[in-house]
């Protein structure tokens, strides 16, 4: 795959100031495809952020008007809704910042609340601080990580715990008047109307095929030389949303997964293997990230 630096080389020879050479913030504005200029880019960004805030809207509409026994407070401690905003929010500021370099690049330029919103999306004034370069990374990191692990746990875990669940038999009087319908894959999802399927695919789906395009054609970001760093703060991070779902616990009085409960899992040194094993995911949720980010330069 050929790649587009920002600035070109002199000479057929790399110059002070190539792709290598620029801070993870101006990268994040820059497709590594010649095929997707800036301009281009800010349309296909602009038009994922578009999705996901619709998409927004459908499940906190689902969320909050679904029935539970529980306060709606718990969506606060969903993994599924905490990856998902950290994919949104990744998307708002990368817009923000693709737009703003492309079509306002001298924010001093502007004036009175214009001067004001531009600002706010522009690209941070200090993109020379590693500290800050380091604390976008994680973050984005973080985002695709917790995407990945989302979608690995719904799909390999919570779903088919939830599948081999035995359903209540149908009254005696109907099963001779209905006819034996054998299950198909994925009628379970489906069998709740579009709606839902669409905001189930979407929250443990959707997002992660988002950030693998994301990986593969909307940035120029490039693997973090402090590695070591990443993976422990990703490690960190895990636990730390795990602290967080036992807080949800205490508050709601509801498990953010099943796994979580004793009396599901059997024991408290089962729910203490999950766990580990859901800290252990982030690692490889990134060993993945960066097998897809390989691929751009292949």
């Amino acid at each position: 795959m050929e790649t587009a630096p920002l600035l070109s080389s002199v000479g057929g020879l790399p110059g002070p100031t190539t792709l290598q050479d620029h801070p993870a913030f101006l990268r994040a504005s820059h497709s590594p495809w010649r095929l997707i200029p800036q301009n281009v880019l800010v349309i296909l960004r602009g038009l994922v952020l578009a999705y996901l805030s619709a998409v927004t809207v459908m499940v906190a509409n689902d969320k909050l008007t679904t029935e539970s026994e529980f306060t709606n407070w718990r969506h606060f401690f969903d993994f599924a809704i905490v990856s998902f905003f950290l994919v949104l929010v990744y998307h708002i500021i990368t817009f923000s910042w693709t737009f703003t370099h492309l079509y306002y690049p001298h924010v001093e330029e502007t004036d009175g609340i214009e001067s004001y919103i531009i600002s706010a999306m522009s690209l941070p004034r200090n993109m020379a601080s590693l500290r800050n370069q380091f604390y976008f990374t994680m973050f984005y990191a973080t985002s695709v990580v917790f995407s990945f692990m989302n979608s690995t746990v719904y799909w390999f875990i919570t779903r088919q715990n939830d599948v081999d669940e035995p359903e209540d038999p149908p009254p005696l009087d109907l099963v001779s008047a209905l006819p034996a319908m054998p299950d198909t894959p994925f009628s379970d999802l489906f069998g709740e109307g579009w709606f839902k399927a669409f905001v189930l695919i979407n929250l443990y789906g959707v997002t992660s095929v988002i950030m693998m395009i994301e990986i593969l054609f909307f940035n120029s970001i490039k693997r973090p030389f402090a590695i070591g760093s990443h993976l422990i703060g990703l490690i960190l991070l895990s636990g730390l949303y795990l602290g967080w779902a036992a807080i949800g616990k205490l508050v709601t009085g509801w498990f953010a997964f099943d796994w979580l409960d004793e009396s599901k899992v059997g024991s408290q040194e089962a729910v203490t293997a999950y766990c580990i094993g859901f800290v252990l995911l982030a690692p490889l949720s990134e060993s993945h990230g960066r097998i897809i980010h390989s691929k751009q330069s292949s």
